[in-house]
């Protein structure tokens, strides 16, 4: 585990007199805000015994760090699926007193989540999970690896919070509103990497053109190569369809 007191020095010397026990605390904060935007900080974990009868487990996540979302997760090999409180309640009325094989996963706090139904059988490989953590916000360590692949955004992190505060020998709107652009771009870079990899390409920007009501214009549009981006409105999709413009029968729907 790295520690983040460790990269105290690495920030001292763009805000000259800041004790070092403020440092650390934004390191942290930096830290856990990354691991929230990018989910990239992501681990499977030890596998769960299911319990006859039982349907709250406990993550058993490392110590000194939240399970921030999971990610996903099977019962017995076969895929589970997300659901919400209210979608629990409506579809599984009487979900605590269903018995059955659990198909819906409900993460209730950052330490226990629910299944439904409740599990009929006792089963040593029950739950496989796969979770995005962050660290608690009493926690001085980070994961080496973590801290090695996304040092400078967790430092970049730090001086936009520290930059900002007001009425300090070493406060500086200007700078830290640079450091927080490089603090975003960072995330960015860790969602993509922990969508697919370090060999993720990440979001793309497109520019073309189209002649609208007589007039040419330009315009650009973002995408990445493995996933479709959704509002936030958006719970769920059904089915997806492809428009593919050498198609007769698609081309020229939009």
């Amino acid at each position: 585990m790295a520690s983040f007191s460790s990269l105290v020095k690495e920030v001292l010397p763009y805000v000259p007199g800041c004790p070092d026990t403020l440092v650390e605390s934004n390191l942290r904060a930096s830290t856990i805000e990354l691991c929230e935007k990018s989910k990239a900080y992501i681990v499977e974990l030890d596998v769960i015994t299911s319990i006859s009868g039982v349907f709250e487990y406990e993550f058993d996540q490392p110590t000194g760090t939240d399970v921030h979302q999971i990610l996903w997760m099977t019962y017995d090999g076969e895929d589970m699926d997300p659901i919400s409180p209210r979608s629990l309640e409506l579809n599984y009325p009487d979900w605590r007193d269903r018995t059955g094989v659990p198909e819906v996963y409900l993460q209730q706090n950052p330490d226990l989540f629910y299944v439904a139904p409740v599990p009929n059988v006792t089963k040593t490989n029950g739950f496989r999970v796969s979770v995005a953590l962050k660290p608690t916000r009493s926690s001085n360590n980070i994961d080496t690896d973590f801290s090695t692949d996304y040092r400078d955004g967790i430092i970049f992190g730090a001086l936009w919070r520290l930059l900002r505060i007001p009425a300090r020998e070493w406060s500086n709107p200007s700078a830290a509103a640079d450091y927080r652009n490089l603090f975003d771009e960072q995330v960015k870079e860790a969602e993509a990497r922990g969508r697919g990899g370090d060999n993720a390409v990440g979001i793309v920007t497109t520019t073309t053109s189209a002649t609208i009501v007589g007039v040419s214009t330009e315009f650009s549009f973002e995408e990445d190569s493995n996933y479709l981006q959704m509002p936030n409105s958006v719970i769920g999709v059904n089915k997806l369809f492809h428009f593919d413009g050498a198609n007769t029968v698609t081309n020229n729907m939009f």
